[in-house]
């Protein structure tokens, strides 16, 4: 059993389960400050990596100095760019799928080894035009995030007559591979799992800029997978901060409501390996 997490926590990349039985904790007395932990965690990784690894959901305007190509941030979907060809700060001209190419090609960021685009290029053919110069001249509505991977955990929606876009218990037909701490897909909505108890999932609504929707029975649901090096830094880091509260030569850190937790400044070394390879320099577009 694990406590209810708390309603201002989301997106962490490790699950307090697995948390607690690579650390040999049993019951809920610690259960806070663990969550904390994870959360401080998750979000240490963001930092020292320069991206995030959750999909945020989000509309974003670039300014416009290449007709031909644009930097942008890490992006795992497009649905929609739009244009202000004219200056008056109405995107009123769409851009289709067949008038601009993201970049790198073959990136993939919907795949289980997937990567980000971080370049969007206009295709210049027949009598398609390159960008319009100008400041805030392109909107680009997508999944931001480095990868934005979903799997079936097996498990459906089973109320007996759907879910409402504002009930935060989710009775499922069968937990099966949820477990709390995941970011749960139920057709467009994102939903971080804050409680499972039996086959009820308590829930946090409309995570990363999805809006909460109703969801008919048999509703299939999802899961967000995260890499698999960003998990095990998480589950790792996490760890250090546990078994450092007891330090005696440390920083403290925390956050409202859960009380210090000691820190050490800097990454062990293993973390630092895991996440070698996802680290983005910190300059140019932000994350």
């Amino acid at each position: 059993m694990t406590a209810t997490a708390p309603e201002s926590i989301a997106n962490t990349y490790a699950g307090i389960d697995d948390l607690k039985a690579r650390m040999g904790i049993a019951g809920t007395t610690n259960d806070s400050v663990l969550w904390s932990t994870l959360n401080a965690a998750s979000r240490a990784v963001d930092r020292y990596c320069n991206r995030h690894f959750y999909a945020l959901e989000d509309v974003r305007m670039f300014d416009i100095e290449d007709s031909c190509r644009v930097a942008i941030p890490d992006l795992a979907t497009a649905t929609e760019i739009l244009e202000d060809r004219d200056g008056d700060r109405v995107f009123e001209t769409v851009r289709t799928a067949s008038q601009y190419a993201l970049y790198p090609l073959n990136a993939a960021p919907t795949s289980a080894n997937g990567r980000p685009y971080s370049e969007i290029r206009s295709d210049l053919g027949v009598g398609v035009d390159g960008f319009a110069v100008g400041r805030s001249r392109l909107s680009i509505e997508g999944h931001w995030g480095y990868r934005y991977h979903t799997e079936e955990t097996g498990s459906t929606v089973s109320s007996g007559g759907g879910i409402s876009s504002t009930v935060t218990v989710v009775p499922v037909d069968a937990v099966n591979e949820i477990q709390a701490g995941m970011t749960l897909l139920i057709e467009g909505e994102q939903m971080f799992v804050r409680f499972v108890n039996g086959t009820n999932l308590t829930v946090r609504r409309g995570v990363n800029g999805t809006a909460t929707a109703t969801h008919a029975d048999a509703s299939v649901i999802s899961f967000v997978v995260f890499p698999a090096e960003v998990s095990e830094a998480t589950a790792l880091l996490a760890a250090r901060y546990w078994k450092s509260k007891d330090a005696t030569s440390a920083e403290l850190a925390g956050a409202a409501g859960f009380g210090p937790i000691r820190v050490r400044a800097g990454f062990d070394v293993e973390v630092e390996q895991l996440l070698a390879g996802l680290r983005k320099m910190a300059i140019g577009v932000g994350v």
